[in-house]
């Protein structure tokens, strides 16, 4: 997942073992036109991310026909950049660390629901302000209700509409856009 994550990013990770002195791994990430910066911090990729002109996206999804879909609509839209997710798990830890303008969640994961992902990620001051879309194939009414009511911005279902689909994502990075200028405004206050 890192690896893919980093390339992702137009970067490279590099690993060094030595037995009996351990492993240490070492990041290098584009900051501009050809200037590359390794990054020893994994922290700093907060930092590295919040400086991008564009929207990055994390879709949390264990079906890679539903994936691959999603990467094929995104690539589209040259101004997102996907980030994928197998699992709530580690979706949570890519959400924490990468900072997503938005994250789209698939309800029925192993391991743990989208459902109950997002009340992780809704208590946890890092993630609480990222607009999370469910986007699941449970489509009887009262699953989109119980969805909503859960707390996700919007919930989607499949097969994927794409006007839909597109119309929800800007909605969700409109609305983090608004938050975001609101919370500098009171910080400034």
């Amino acid at each position: 997942m890192t690896k893919r994550l980093i390339k992702l990013m137009g970067g490279k990770i590099f690993v060094t073992s030595e037995v009996g002195k351990g492993t240490a791994f070492s990041v290098e990430l584009l900051m501009g036109e050809g200037e590359v910066t390794p990054i020893a911090d994994p922290e700093k990729l907060y930092r590295i991310q919040k400086s991008f002109t564009h929207s990055t996206l994390l879709y949390v999804e264990d079906n890679p026909a539903n994936l691959s879909l999603v990467e094929d609509i995104i690539a589209t839209r040259p101004e997102f950049t996907l980030l994928t997710a197998c699992d709530a798990f580690t979706g949570i830890e890519l959400a924490r660390l990468a900072q997503p303008n938005v994250i789209l969640m698939d309800i029925n994961l192993p391991g743990m629901s989208g459902t109950e992902a997002l009340k992780i990620l809704a208590q946890d001051a890092l993630t609480q302000h990222i607009p999370v879309i469910a986007l699941s194939a449970n489509a009887i009414p009262r699953d989109i209700e119980k969805g909503l009511e859960a707390g996700f911005f919007r919930y989607l279902t499949k097969p994927i509409r794409i006007n839909e689909f597109m119309n929800t994502v800007d909605a969700a990075l409109e609305l983090k856009h608004t938050k975001t200028t609101k919370l500098k405004k009171e910080e400034k206050a």
